[in-house]
């Protein structure tokens, strides 16, 4: 064999064997790109299955709160039945600063086992009514708890206060007070949180769960109370102080002895923001008069409070209550 042609299978054979020798590295890296390719898929599978997962999870919780939803607008409206069956009582009072007539209330409610709707006309009378201009109509519905204390569901209030157009409305969350409508906005006042004002009452619920109070208990519920009005959160304790006399000329027709509960008020938050020393953050003493009216049960007859700005504030039953389908 030449020399010629035993180079040329030598270097055939080198190539030959550069290919065998590379066999094992072409063959682990489509190893690898095929592993690769395998962990793709799973990986991209169970993407899939947790996006399948978690769209049932959206689904069910979406079906829940819409089941939820459901239940609340059914005892919603089994409330409102109810209360649609209940008798109205309905009530006149006048309120009283520093001996004169400022301000006249009209108020309408209904009371079951464990549902109320209740309804406020406030207006200014006698000379006040030439200085200043109110009419605000508040309103609101609620269940009462297993301790008497009254549960919100949702308020409003609205009308004219001091010559300006007002509009309040607030729905109740987990016992959150959440405002809906605000109008004038809120300016230059500190924030009541929702944290802050959760379990807190409107002036509906805390007038009739008052009532309701009474008439199951004959006593008035001393744990504190939170009230809240759009713009201050205060808080309320009650004390019974028995059996008394009324003052003179709050009682007429209907009886000569009340119930009576002693209070104390005190805005703690939603000052106005120059209001560091403001009179407001100062408790307001208060006592209230419940008497059991014939044919009507027991009732409000009277309410004063010391104001810190308005001074010494009487609240009297003008004449008995009545009632109506």
């Amino acid at each position: 064999m030449s020399q010629k042609n035993m180079r040329r299978r030598g270097m055939w054979g080198l190539a030959l064997s550069a290919r065998i020798g590379l066999l094992p590295i072409a063959f682990w890296a489509t190893a690898q790109q095929a592993t690769a390719q395998q962990a793709t898929a799973q990986q991209a599978t169970a993407q899939q299955a947790t996006a399948q997962q978690a769209t049932a999870q959206q689904a069910t919780a979406q079906q829940a709160t819409a089941q939820q939803a459901t239940a609340q607008q059914a005892t919603a409206q089994q409330a409102t039945a109810q209360q649609a069956s209940l008798p109205q009582t309905s009530a006149r009072y006048l309120i009283n600063m520093h001996g004169l007539h400022v301000l006249t209330a009209a108020v309408s409610y209904r009371l079951g086992n464990n549902a109320y709707s209740g309804l406020a006309q406030v207006w200014t009378s006698g000379l006040l009514g030439l200085f200043v201009q109110t009419d605000m109509r508040m309103q609101g519905t609620g269940r009462f708890l297993p301790d008497g204390m009254a549960e919100p569901a949702e308020y409003d209030s609205a009308g004219t206060y001091n010559h300006e157009q007002s509009h309040l409305h607030m729905v109740y969350q987990g016992g959150v007070p959440r405002i809906t409508v605000q109008e004038p906005p809120l300016n230059h006042r500190e924030e009541v949180t929702p944290a802050e004002r959760a379990g807190a009452q409107d002036v509906v619920a805390l007038l009739v769960g008052l009532v309701h109070q009474l008439q199951t208990s004959h006593r008035c519920q001393e744990a504190s109370q939170k009230f809240f009005d759009g713009l201050r959160l205060s808080t309320l304790t009650m004390r019974n102080t028995g059996a008394e006399r009324p003052p003179s000329g709050a009682s007429k027709a209907w009886g000569a002895q009340a119930w009576t509960c002693n209070f104390v008020m005190q805005q703690v938050k939603g000052f106005k923001a120059d209001s560091q020393f403001s009179k407001l953050r100062q408790p307001q003493l208060g006592r209230v008069w419940f008497e059991d009216i014939p044919n009507i049960g027991m009732s409000v007859v009277r309410i004063e409070i010391e104001h810190p700005k308005m001074g010494h504030i009487v609240m009297r039953l003008d004449a008995t209550p009545t009632q109506s389908p």
